[in-house]
């Protein structure tokens, strides 16, 4: 065999060789979460007792499971899922404060009355009759302007 045919052999060996133990020696960089893995544990947890009950609901009406074994477990099933919500509760409980504020009542009130009435004059000015050439308000029947004395 030829030295450069050994060279190319053993470069291809090389090369498979680093191929293969690339996994291992580059660092994979994961994924960021959106939420927080406490939240997502809890929220899994609630999902799988309700299915429980859900299950536990089902063998009782198909007369699998006597009423009193009924009523004990599913006691019990929704004390832990009572505890799972409180706990969601507490977690999520400081993302409320930072949602924005709702203005009260009476600003909202007072804001729309403002809006009317500012829309209501518009309207009348409108409505009114202005004089062509000075664009002042004229009365109605009026034959001449009373500011410019332009006819109508």
């Amino acid at each position: 065999m030829e030295f450069s045919s050994l060279l190319i052999v053993i470069f291809i060996f090389i090369l498979s060789g680093v191929f293969i133990m690339r996994p291992f020696l580059v660092e994979e960089k994961k994924p960021k979460r959106s939420g927080s893995s406490r939240t997502d544990s809890l929220v899994a947890e609630k999902e799988r007792l309700l299915l429980a009950i859900e299950e536990l609901d089902l063998e009782y009406e198909l007369e699998k499971i006597s009423s009193g074994e009924h009523n004990r477990n599913r006691d019990i099933l929704l004390a832990e899922a009572a505890d799972v919500i409180k706990q969601l509760d507490k977690i999520q409980k400081p993302d409320s404060s930072k949602k924005k504020k709702i203005s009260t009542p009476a600003k909202v009130d007072d804001e729309l009355e403002r809006l009317i009435n500012e829309r209501r004059q518009q309207l009348k000015n409108e409505k009114s009759l202005r004089c062509p050439s000075c664009d002042q308000v004229v009365s109605e029947g009026a034959q001449f302007c009373s500011h410019c004395g332009e006819a109508l």
